[in-house]
């Protein structure tokens, strides 16, 4: 019992952010357009099968079902696939609609100021592979707004 609920506090008290890869793209700075911030976010959880397999390992002292550990975990990670960067996922294709979500947001496709950033929110055995588009949706100024925006400025 005590094992479990060390177990259990340094599973909650351990937990950390890795950044993968970020990339931003060109920024418009025409003052004749309204620019409005954008924020998408798709995550997945990864499963981390070697620290799994270590603390049922570490949990049993039984030697056959140590070595049935050890085969259940080449035969799981058979069939997962992932990211590079991060755990493998259930799904490799849980970012497959963030077009989709830009033009939800975005209806014009125009954004400027496009930033990509791939990060893994790791805990023990679990993790969230997470991607992040943030930047901002840009639309033509009307010529009205446009004009009653230079004459209260001339006042």
């Amino acid at each position: 019992m005590r094992l479990l609920l060390a177990g259990m506090i340094l599973f909650s008290a351990s937990g950390c952010a890795v950044l993968h890869h970020v990339q931003v793209g060109e920024v418009d700075g025409r003052t004749n357009v309204v620019s409005t911030p954008i924020d998408i976010k798709v995550s997945e959880t990864g499963i981390n099968l070697g620290e799994a397999k270590d603390i049922a390992k570490g949990l049993s002292r039984n030697k056959q079902t140590q070595k049935d550990l050890d085969d259940l975990e080449a035969i799981v990670s058979l069939f997962q696939q992932g990211p590079r960067t991060g755990n493998p996922v259930y799904s490799e294709t849980y970012a497959k609609d963030l077009i989709l979500e830009l033009y939800k947001v975005c209806p014009s496709g125009r954004i400027t100021n496009l930033m990509a950033i791939r990060e893994t929110r790791k805990y023990p055995v679990i993790s969230g592979e997470i991607i992040k588009i943030k930047g901002s949706c840009i639309t033509e100024r009307s010529r009205r707004s446009a004009h009653s925006t230079s004459t209260q400025q001339n006042i």
